[in-house]
């Protein structure tokens, strides 16, 4: 049986190859008329002028509220960019909202005190979750497995992230997720990670199911590297840069896939890997000026420093191409690829049209032409939705 820990290095390295071979160029994907756009942009417009009610009132709502309405919200969205794509698209996305009500629901019984943020944070990781089980051959589904790792998500990272903590108090931190995740904790043990480790164990019994746990622990193990990221922009070198940042990524959505069935091919592994690694990539070049208040390194904070981010994104870009056409799944006519690439894509360009100071004019010209949105009117949203959320803007701008 497959087992990340003993593979996870060779996959960091071959993507880590993979990346460096890839040239910047413009997407792949169609391109869009004024007129195209325009149409877009009235049909957001009349979204948001249906939403807005509701997110006036987004203050008096409860916290499991705003999180069912993050997913409402990011199913009109879905549905409305893509629009006329493929059929399975529409049904994939209320496939996706039925799982993320109940996963709203769950959440909220397992702790009553989590923030809707947070919960919107895990839901995140549900919605990939969804897609691999698409890849899988699965159906959509919420499992405990998907809805404890999910909520993992805000109790580790979040803690990890904050800068607050010393080096030790990191290490013993990390130390009590490891015994978790190997079993090593009373049976009555309250906290809220060995709960969400036995919630796996009830779908998944560890002396049947040990490539889950392996998965676990890489995750874990990258996560401990990852700290080094939080030093100094120029806190490590560009190649140890590059190599945590993929190995992080590349392990979150492993574990995904070992938990929607188990274990995973040697095709289906490398496969899931690059899509965590698109995603790390990804959240990197959207969470900018937040890793660069906070001190972080990543490869667009360092490129951001050095000039524009032109070669950088076309990188990503083509990357992103590349990577997500390995999860056409047999019989899928390239379903999956055309809707992880068109939604990754699109997260992309919303990132550019917030940084457009970073980019030259001439590159986000060719750009715009593969938006559904003008980059005036994307970047504009994202202030719209910022001033009516106050401070709940990715309830709907995140995907």
């Amino acid at each position: 049986m497959l087992h990340l820990t003993k593979v996870i290095s060779p996959l960091t390295r071959a993507y880590g190859g993979t990346w460096a071979g890839i040239a910047p160029g413009p997407p792949t994907g169609r391109t869009f008329s004024a007129a195209q756009q325009a149409d877009r942009e009235r049909d957001v417009d009349l979204l948001m002028e249906k939403s807005l009610p509701r997110i006036d009132r987004i203050r008096d709502m409860e916290e499991t509220e705003r999180a069912r309405f993050a997913g409402r919200a990011h199913t009109a969205l879905g549905k409305l960019l893509m629009q006329g794509s493929d059929p399975r698209v529409d049904n994939f996305f209320d496939e996706c909202e039925a799982a993320g009500k109940a996963f709203v629901r769950h959440a909220r019984d397992f702790d009553p005190l989590l923030g809707g943020d947070d919960i919107h944070q895990a839901l995140r990781n549900q919605w990939v979750y969804n897609s691999i089980e698409v890849f899988l051959g699965r159906p959509v589904s919420l499992s405990p497995g998907s809805l404890a790792y999910s909520l993992m998500y805000p109790y580790t990272d979040n803690w990890l992230d904050a800068t607050t903590h010393t080096a030790q108090e990191r290490e013993e931190f990390q130390e009590s997720l490891r015994r978790s995740i190997e079993g090593e904790y009373a049976p009555e043990a309250t906290g809220a990670f060995p709960r969400l480790v036995r919630m796996i164990e009830e779908q998944f019994p560890r002396m049947e199911h040990p490539a889950v746990y392996d998965a676990l622990m890489a995750i874990l193990r990258a996560q401990g590297k990852g700290l080094a990221l939080q030093r100094p922009v120029d806190g490590c070198s560009e190649a140890a840069l590059e190599s945590i940042t993929i190995e992080k990524g590349g392990a979150s959505v492993a574990v995904d896939g070992f938990l929607v069935r188990g274990w995973l091919s040697p095709a289906e592994l490398h496969a899931l890997f690059g899509y965590g690694v698109v995603l790390q990539f990804i959240d990197d070049l959207q969470d900018m000026d937040d890793d660069a208040a906070a001190g972080h390194s990543s490869m667009f904070t360092r490129a951001r420093a050095e000039g524009t981010l032109d070669d950088l994104t076309g990188r990503l870009v083509r990357f992103t191409d590349a990577t997500v056409a390995l999860l056409d799944a047999p019989g899928g006519g390239g379903f999956l690829p055309r809707l992880v690439g068109a939604s990754c894509l699109f997260l992309i360009l919303e990132a550019v049209a917030r940084y457009s100071e970073c980019y030259s004019r001439r590159y986000l010209d060719i750009l715009e032409q593969f938006s559904p949105l003008r980059f005036s009117f994307l970047a504009g949203l994202h202030d719209r939705v910022r001033s009516a959320m106050a401070g709940h803007e990715d309830l709907l701008m995140s995907a």
